[in-house]
C-alpha cells in the first residue's frame, strides 16, 4: 500500500489533474504490482462512475424503495434475487440505483456452510428470507425480521459461498463448460460461464450477460483468493502464476542467460481475469469471479494498459448507449518470446505444453436484438516489435480512424501494453472460431 501511495503521488504532481481526479489507471501500468493496481483502479472507478450515472433512469413512486449500489448495502453482502422473476436483483438501467415497487420482494441468502443472515433487528436466524419493500431503504421481514428495518443493514455471518461447477453443456472443439454462481433456494444462479480445456488447462472463453444495469458496480470490495476448483488435478495453479514458477519455467524454455529480459520488475504475468471483477455489480458476484477458470497469464502491463482501457470504456459505452449484450472473453495462440539463438519459442507456465501463455486476448460484445457486434482483439506480448504485432493482425482494424469509435481511449500501436485492433464478427470467427456464428448481419456494434 506504501508503494500505491507513492506511486499517486508522484504521479499526480506530474500531471495537471483537477480536484478529486486521479491520474488515469494505464499512467500507473509499469508502476503498479498486480494487487496494488487494482487497489488503484477500485478507488479511481469509484470516482470516474459517478460520471457514469444517469439518474433520470429512476422515477420515484409513493412508498419506492430505492438503494444506491454504492452506499446503501452492507457486507458481507447476501446475494440478492429479485423474487418475482427469480433472477439476480439488479439497478434500474445505468442509474447506480436499485428501485422496488412498495411490496416488491427481494430474496435475501447467504448461501454456504455455517451462513446466515444477520441485522441488528434480527429475531430468527436464517440462511435465506424474503424481504418485501415498504419505503425509501425500509422493508419488512414477517418471522425473522422485527419491524420495517433499513435494508442496508442486512449482511451475512460470513461472505456467500460461490462455486463453479461442471455441466454436460459442450463449447468449442467438445470442450466443457463450468457455471459459476450460487445455489439459492436449490436453484444455481449462474454468475458467468467459462469453456475449458481440461488437458491444456486452458480457458478457451468465459461469456456472461452485460447491459446498461452493469455501468455502475460496487467499489471497495475485499478480493478474495484465488481459487482452482476441482480443474487442476495434479497442478497448484497458484504456484505456476509465481514468479519464481514464471522464471523457472521461461528460464528453461529460453535458456537461463535470457529470462532476465522478460521477467523483470515491471514485466510479469498476472492472473488476467477473463470476466472481470468491475463487470459485476454486486459484491458476492464480483467476488466469485476469482476463480481460475476465470484466468489466463497476462502480462502485466498489459493487464492494466489497453486491456483495462477496454474493459472499462465497454462497460461504460454498452450503458451509455442502451446495448443488451452477451460478452465473450477468451484467448487464443501461445505467445513467443526468443530463446539464446535468437528463434521464437512457444510459452507455457506448466509442463506438458499445459498452461499456455496466449499470444490473443479477446472480447466479443453481442447485440442479438440489434443483430450486431464487434471484436476487440489485443496481442499478449510486449516483446514483439511493432512490425511484427503488425504481421499478427488478421484483419481490417475497424475502430482506428473510425469515430464510431472514439469512445475507446487505447493506444492501438502501443505494444509494450498491448497492440490492439477491431474485427468484423465474420473475419474474427475465419480466425478464431471458438465463439457460436452469431448473426451479425447489421453490421458492428459501436
Amino acid at each position: 500500500m506504501f508503494r500505491l501511495i507513492l506511486a499517486i503521488t508522484s504521479v499526480t504532481l506530474a500531471v495537471s489533474a483537477i480536484p478529486a481526479t486521479l491520474p488515469h489507471p494505464s499512467e500507473l501500468a509499469f508502476r503498479l504490482g498486480e494487487e496494488e493496481f487494482e487497489d488503484y483502479l477500485d478507488k479511481w472507478l469509484e470516482i470516474e462512475e459517478q460520471k457514469w450515472l444517469n439518474v433520470s433512469a429512476t422515477v420515484t413512486t409513493r412508498n419506492a424503495c430505492t438503494l444506491r449500489v454504492n452506499g446503501d448495502l452492507g457486507q458481507p453482502q447476501p446475494v440478492y434475487i429479485h423474487r418475482s422473476r427469480n433472477t439476480f436483483l439488479t439497478p434500474t438501467g445505468n442509474s447506480g440505483q436499485i428501485r422496488l415497487n412498495a411490496n416488491e420482494e427481494v430474496i435475501v441468502s447467504c448461501p454456504g456452510p455455517s451462513r446466515l443472515i444477520r441485522h441488528p433487528n434480527i429475531i430468527a436466524n436464517v440462511q435465506t428470507a424474503t424481504a418485501r419493500c415498504i419505503s425509501n431503504n425500509l422493508v419488512s421481514g414477517v418471522g425473522w425480521l422485527n419491524g420495517n428495518r433499513a435494508f442496508g443493514q442486512l449482511t451475512c455471518s460470513n461472505h456467500p459461498f460461490y462455486e463453479a461447477q461442471q455441466t454436460n453443456q459442450r463449447c468449442f472443439n467438445n470442450h466443457v463448460v463450468i457455471r459459476t454462481g450460487f445455489i439459492v433456494n436449490n436453484v444455481f444462479h449462474t454468475v458467468y460461464w467459462s469453456c475449458f480445456d481440461q488437458n491444456r488447462m486452458e480457458v478457451l472463453y468465459v461469456w456472461h450477460n452485460q447491459n446498461p444495469t452493469n455501468a455502475v458496480h460496487q467499489t471497495g470490495v475485499d478480493r478474495p483468493s484465488w481459487l482452482p476448483g476441482a480443474f487442476f488435478p495434479g497442478v497448484n495453479i497458484n504456484n505456476v502464476y509465481t514468479q519464481n514458477n514464471q522464471r523457472n519455467v521461461i528460464g528453461r524454455l529460453v535458456g537461463t542467460n535470457m529470462v532476465g529480459r522478460y521477467i523483470t520488475a515491471t514485466q510479469f504475468l498476472a492472473r488476467g481475469h477473463l470476466t472481470a471483477k468491475s463487470d459485476h455489480v454486486f459484491a458476492s458476484a464480483q467476488r466469485s469471479t476469482f476463480f481460475f477458470i476465470n484466468a489466463a497469464p497476462q502480462w502485466q502491463p498489459f493487464n492494466a494498459g489497453n486491456w483495462n482501457n477496454l474493459e472499462q470504456n465497454l462497460r461504460r459505452r454498452i450503458g451509455a448507449a442502451g446495448y443488451n449484450t452477451v460478452i465473450y472473453t477468451g484467448t487464443f495462440g501461445v505467445t513467443q518470446l526468443r530463446d539464446g539463438n535468437g528463434r521464437f519459442v512457444n510459452i507455457f507456465l506448466e509442463t506438458n505444453n499445459r498452461v499456455p501463455v496466449p499470444q490473443y486476448f479477446y472480447k466479443v460484445a453481442y447485440d442479438a436484438s440489434r443483430r450486431r457486434g464487434t471484436a476487440f482483439i489485443s496481442i499478449n506480448n510486449p516483446y514483439y516489435t511493432l512490425a511484427e504485432a503488425r504481421g499478427l493482425q488478421f484483419c481490417t482494424d475497424r475502430c482506428r480512424n473510425n469515430a464510431a469509435f472514439n469512445w475507446i481511449n487505447w493506444q492501438p500501436d502501443r505494444v509494450d501494453i498491448g497492440y490492439s485492433f477491431c474485427c468484423t464478427i465474420a473475419d474474427f470467427r475465419r480466425r478464431i472460431a471458438h465463439i457460436p456464428n452469431f448473426d451479425a448481419s447489421n453490421g458492428l456494434l459501436s
